[in-house]
């Protein structure tokens, strides 16, 4: 009896991890997936998989492929290497998610069109292209403890200005590092033009717990079209050298 029942503990052992190792990433999708997102065209298993469509508000991802590294759940997180396209553009790195919702991201990049951001963020219509290089991205309470990244966004246009070399606005990065910080919760990002009509250069700061403050010079170079010019003046009054201050802060 006691040699039937180790055999029994056996082979349901061997099930449970075969249906661990292979679960269907389909099935895994519907059980774990919040409400509000939905996917089409899964395959492989929960660990290995891929999926055509995911959709989550207006934000749409396609041929999104994840490889799931099965032994980080001893350590209580959700991690692996992750790829998918969005608006034309593509996404890629590894992410973990830990039970207690701290996210890492390592060695990640992404391009994207800047016209996604309006569908996600509902932010103004906006054209040219944006690329994110993140080397290292620790959230921990929504707070980033970590940040070692640059985002560059090249050929910024806005149609509210005009068509053509009217509607430009130039090419413009922003560069975090917290490992060079000298106060306790803030992060700052440096802004930096990098051509275009406009010189830029300025700082993104966050403090914790969700507060920004942009505050950013620029100053026109020659050449500038009478639209860009003429929207300059709502920074209020040029300094000696013809430049103008841009400020915004809030809460995030």
């Amino acid at each position: 009896m006691q040699a039937y029942r180790k055999y029994i503990a056996v082979l349901a052992g061997t099930f449970a991890l075969f249906l661990l190792l292979f679960f269907p990433a389909r099935a895994g999708f519907w059980l774990f997936a919040p409400q509000g997102v939905n996917g089409f065209g899964f395959s492989g298993t929960v660990w290995n998989g891929s999926s055509e469509i995911i959709q989550a508000g207006n934000i749409q991802l396609r041929d999104t492929q994840w490889d799931l590294n099965l032994l980080r759940l001893l350590l209580g997180q959700i991690a692996g290497d992750i790829e998918t396209r969005w608006n034309g553009g593509f996404l890629e790195g590894f992410v973990a998610v830990a039970i207690s919702g701290d996210i890492a991201v390592r060695d990640a990049r992404g391009n994207f069109d800047a016209s996604a951001l309006q569908a996600a963020f509902n932010t103004p219509p906006m054209g040219g292209q944006i690329s994110v290089d993140i080397a290292s991205l620790e959230l921990s309470d929504r707070w980033p403890e970590d940040l070692v990244a640059t985002a560059e966004v090249r050929n910024l246009s806005s149609p509210m200005l005009g068509t053509g070399t009217d509607g430009m606005l130039g090419s413009f990065a922003i560069r975090f590092d917290t490992t060079t910080e000298t106060e306790v919760g803030s992060v700052t990002g440096k802004i930096e033009d990098s051509g275009g009509p406009l010189e830029a250069n300025g700082t993104l700061l966050l403090t914790a717990p969700a507060q920004y403050s942009l505050k950013v010079r620029v100053k026109p170079r020659d050449g500038i079209s009478l639209a860009l010019r003429r929207n300059l003046d709502f920074l209020g009054p040029p300094e000696a050298d013809g430049a103008r201050i841009f400020q915004l802060a809030g809460s995030m």
